[in-house]
């Protein structure tokens, strides 16, 4: 305990400890409840009416109850909210605690206003579905946000910090840069903020960073799609794995729908190439031009007219294009890795030539070819034929976007 607050060994500290909506709980717990109340701790919930276990029967039931009537003071749930002193904390419960619950918990509106008569604002807030968690240091505040929707989110979001400029930060592509549009008010900062479909990235306050609010910048550019790579692409596959060496693909699909069973069932790198030319991008000395790959199954690694331009493994599944772009003929190379379990479904439609009656084939131990056609060998079959395969591959649409900065 410190300050009244439940804080655990790697620093997390809460101001509210709140139970589920359980009749039980071993005597240990109990009594560290218990504890944690007497030196200070506010608790949310009701008590607890029986141990979980056998252990100790019948006398832990009994030590359950003992603990929890000196706890809570009483058994019977009150019907209007109620507020039990014990030590130098408080229990609450009864009334909206228990008749508003989400699950196993009070909703959370409920738990807010509790928090918010102890004078303690919200930590973080959103109009929109944006989940957060808040490490605070020192000398910083970091906050990570998440949008949790499909769907791109403008959201104004206030962190209940008031130290420097917040900054972005993006642990996808290492980017950080100052966000100059926010409003500070009673110790908090009301920030602008946009998250792609499933985005999500750091909001950080440094205390000594000069606190710069601008009158003529925004936190986020205006995107606009520039173009649709339409044009078939020429896809290439290992032969080692089953895969055909070249295949045209007139639009772009999930593997597992192709007709081939080389693809369908394929796992392992295929790459896409597709030539392309710029005309109407027109980049200045503050756009920039990104390459959108849509949907992908499940990691992409990009080049454009020979560059690097990185590997995409989660959403927004984009990568910047703007200093490898030409106006003219663009070479794309998209190389994309799918997961396993598709090539195992695959051989389970070809004859077992695996362990059988324990023993290691015979073709495995003298090092010969093997007969049936498998790509693979192992000891644990977790998928059967029918299984269901995994999508896979570039689903894209792969577009093309510029923004002012």
């Amino acid at each position: 305990m410190l300050n009244n607050q439940v804080v655990f060994p790697v620093g997390a500290a809460y101001n509210l400890l709140v139970l589920p909506a359980v009749k039980t709980m071993t005597p240990a717990l109990a009594e560290k409840i218990k504890l944690l109340v007497y030196e200070g701790a506010t608790v949310v919930g009701s008590p607890p009416e029986k141990s979980p276990g056998l252990s100790g029967f019948p006398g832990c039931d009994e030590q359950v109850k003992t603990t929890a009537q000196t706890i809570w003071g009483a058994s019977s749930i009150p019907h209007n909210l109620t507020m039990h002193s014990y030590g130098k904390g408080k229990i609450i419960w009864g009334g909206i605690i228990n008749s508003n619950l989400e699950g196993l918990y009070p909703a959370y509106d409920v738990t807010a206003k509790l928090l918010g008569e102890m004078g303690i604002a919200e930590d973080f807030t959103s109009m929109g579905s944006v989940r957060y968690t808040h490490r605070k240091m020192a000398d910083q505040d970091i906050y990570f946000v998440s949008n949790k929707t499909s769907q791109l989110l403008k959201t104004n979001c206030t962190f209940k910090s008031d130290k420097g400029t917040p900054e972005l930060w993006n642990a996808i592509t290492g980017e950080i840069r100052t966000l100059p549009e926010f409003v500070v008010n009673n110790g908090q900062t009301s920030i602008p903020l946009q998250l792609e479909p499933y985005q999500r990235f750091f909001i950080v306050f440094k205390k000594d960073v000069v606190r710069t609010v601008s009158s003529n910048q925004i936190n986020f550019p205006s995107f606009k799609n520039v173009a649709t790579l339409k044009a078939p692409w020429a896809v290439s596959f290992d032969t080692v794995w089953g895969g055909p060496d070249k295949v045209v693909f007139d639009i772009l699909t999930d593997w597992t729908r192709r007709p081939e069973s080389g693809i369908k069932y394929y796992s392992g790198i295929a790459t896409y190439r597709q030539s392309f030319d710029a005309g109407g991008i027109y980049i200045t000395n503050t756009s920039r031009v990104y390459l959108y790959l849509g949907e992908v199954n499940n990691m992409a690694r990009v080049k454009l007219n020979g560059k690097y331009l990185g590997v995409v493994w989660t959403a927004p599944w984009k990568v910047d294009i703007t200093d490898a772009l030409k106006q003219k003929n663009n070479k794309l190379e998209i190389a994309v890795a799918n997961l396993c379990p598709n090539r195992l479904i695959g051989d389970e439609q070809l004859p077992d030539d695996g362990i059988k009656d324990g023993r290691w084939p015979a073709g495995l131990l003298n090092a010969r070819p093997r007969t049936s056609g498998r790509f693979t060998f192992t000891t644990f079959k977790p998928y059967k034929k029918d299984s269901m395969l995994f999508q896979s591959g570039l689903i894209g649409p792969v577009t093309i976007w510029q923004t002012d900065f």
